[in-house]
């Protein structure tokens, strides 16, 4: 009681206006106090940074609301038929599955059964982050192939690596954390020149940030040893749905079936994803447009610097310095609240990998960058 009567006795000698004046400046000062205050800029997850369409949380919930008890439907029908349509291929060459990770991860598993530890994996690297503990976990070797200057696979070094033990190769179009890409004629070629029964593993789960007339899956009617893997964690924004399909070969039904979950996918991503494949053109050549124009805003402001990342596609970059270390360039931006992934992650201490979101985190991550060298 005496310090709130010791507060409020500072104002008995002071007119209405004076305590109004000092209230008024207080606030101000806490004000400007907050605004000093810079908040974080997560450049760490390769998810999308914006929500989904609320159309795709409307779908979801209604369908949860309707079927909550329930199984859900197997083999995802519906959504099956969606896939294969957007593709141009056959319902029974999509498997749904709990995001383009799970059915990897499911794939390397069914690939690798009877291998032993003889078994071994090509792995364009740097790739997908977890893509040798996969194929450790499933009882191979994964053998790591460099990537080529542009930050694609190198496809004749992965058609090198290829040897008897070789049960299939992986690679990432756009990669991950390059951003590089390639087309249908390196698939071609890579399929021809690898050793007979050798898988090709495709992780496609960026693709949406490639042109539609670009897509890979439609090679699974033509190449009998290819599974394309795709994702909704990233263009469509659905991460936290895990949701995701793998197209495979006509008439290799038996190794599709076992690479989804068994029990299904839930009827909320299904019903997320079908409303996706119908209506994603309504927003997903903003999101390719905005990741190619972050990407060339940021090239733009680092040239003539000694920063640089690979030329790519979607939002991922893989950043380097001629002065700077990965480990001094990811802990000067997190002393500027910026975050980034190190590249010691995929064993390389000269890059860091970031995600482009919209133009003020470019300004601002491209202002601390600049800022670094300075310093430096």
């Amino acid at each position: 009681m005496r310090r709130f009567l010791g507060y409020y006795r500072q104002f008995e000698e002071l007119s209405p206006d004076e305590v109004s004046r000092q209230f008024r400046q207080r606030r101000d000062e806490q004000r400007a106090q907050g605004l000093t205050e810079t908040p974080p800029l997560d450049l760490n997850t390769p998810a999308w940074h914006e929500p989904p369409h609320p159309e795709i949380v409307n779908a979801a919930t209604f369908a949860l609301r309707r079927a909550v008890n329930a199984y859900p439907e197997a083999g995802a029908g519906v959504l099956a038929e969606a896939l294969a349509a957007r593709h141009g291929v056959e319902p029974s060459q999509v498997a749904a599955g709990h995001g383009a990770g799970e059915l990897l991860r499911a794939a390397c598993q069914a690939l690798l059964a009877g291998a032993g530890s003889g078994g071994e994996v090509a792995v364009a690297w740097p790739g997908w982050g977890p893509l040798p503990r996969l194929v450790h976990e499933a009882g191979g070797r994964p053998v790591p192939v460099p990537l080529g200057r542009g930050g694609g696979a190198d496809i004749d070094a992965l058609a090198a690596a290829a040897g008897p033990a070789t049960r299939a190769v992986v690679l990432c179009s756009p990669n991950d954390p390059t951003g590089g890409t390639v087309d249908a004629d390196d698939v071609r070629r890579l399929a021809a020149a690898l050793p007979p029964g050798t898988w090709i593993l495709l992780d496609a789960a960026l693709a949406d940030f490639e042109a539609p007339e670009r897509d890979l899956a439609p090679l699974t009617r033509e190449l009998d040893r290819l599974l394309v893997f795709r994702s909704f964690s990233k263009a469509h924004a659905m991460a936290g749905f895990r949701a995701g399909y793998a197209i495979g070969p006509e008439g290799e039904g038996e190794l599709l079936g076992r690479l989804g979950p068994t029990l299904g996918v839930s009827a909320p991503a299904q019903a997320g994803m079908t409303w996706a494949v119908a209506y994603g053109e309504r927003y997903l050549p903003r999101r390719r447009e905005l990741a190619t124009r972050e990407r060339e805003h940021l090239a733009a402001v680092l040239a003539g610097t000694d920063l640089a990342f690979p030329p790519g596609t979607g939002p991922l970059l893989w950043l380097s310095s001629a002065s700077l270390s990965g480990p001094e360039l990811s802990a000067g931006l997190a002393a500027r609240r910026i975050f980034v992934t190190p590249g010691a992650s995929w064993g390389d201490e000269r890059h860091v990998r970031l995600a482009l979101r919209g133009p003020a985190a470019t300004d601002r991550l491209a202002s601390a960058l600049e800022d670094l060298l300075d310093e430096g």
